[in-house]
């Protein structure tokens, strides 16, 4: 059984129904899952690409559970920081939010989307490494991410 947790409002859960190409993204995540000491993965690349649903797909096929949190549309999620990066922290600030959500060690994945709208949720992904109670994935946006560097 797959539980899917996307946090906030979302119009239509459509990662659930619609069926994706299969890419070569695909393959790498395989790939990465398959490690035994794998590192928190973050995906960067141009806009409305199929980041996310790419992400989605993986999780649905690979995960028990899966809590997704889109900083763009769900702003209250910023503040899951506010007490510092360790990961009781962070899954106690998230579960404050939504009580709802749960996190199963070992078989749930942590799914941070539009990082660049959440600077402080890049220093976390250390602290998820060192915990390793879930998998972590983050996705930011590839002009964001170009406004945001510095030269």
């Amino acid at each position: 059984m797959i539980l899917l947790y996307v946090c906030g409002r979302i119009k239509r859960r459509k990662y659930l129904k619609m069926k994706l190409l299969r890419r070569k993204v695909d393959d790498y995540l395989l790939t990465w899952k398959s490690q035994s000491d794998r590192m928190p993965l973050v995906i960067k690349g141009a806009r409305q690409v199929g980041k996310t649903a790419s992400v989605m797909q993986f999780a649905q096929q690979n995960y028990v559970q899966v809590v997704a949190i889109n900083f763009v549309l769900q702003k209250k999620y910023k503040q899951i920081f506010d007490d510092g990066y360790e990961v009781d922290d962070i899954v106690r600030n998230i579960t404050l939010i939504n009580p709802s959500l749960t996190f199963e060690p070992g078989r749930t994945l942590l799914f941070f989307d539009e990082m660049q709208d959440c600077p402080t949720c890049a220093t976390s992904l250390k602290s998820f490494k060192i915990d390793g109670r879930c998998d972590l994935f983050g996705i930011f946006d590839g002009r964001q991410l170009s406004r945001n560097r510095i030269e």
